[in-house]
């Protein structure tokens, strides 16, 4: 699965936001937007801790 960074556009954000020069970076999973942080530092650190595979032991186990 691709794992993306992109800094939110001002079309997406709230005008008090813009005006206030927030800052925004999604991180997506494939087509899905798995988190949303005020630093791209903290985006690419939850990039690679989807990528290296650590969250998976984190799964609910299936129903049965």
């Amino acid at each position: 699965m691709v794992i993306t960074v992109k800094e939110r556009d001002e079309d997406h954000m709230s005008h008090d936001a813009n005006n206030a020069g927030v800052r925004m970076w999604d991180v997506y999973q494939g087509d899905v937007l798995v988190g949303v942080y005020h630093s791209e530092a903290d985006a690419l650190k939850y990039k690679a801790l989807l990528e290296s595979g650590r969250l998976d032991s984190l799964k609910a186990p299936p129903k049965g």
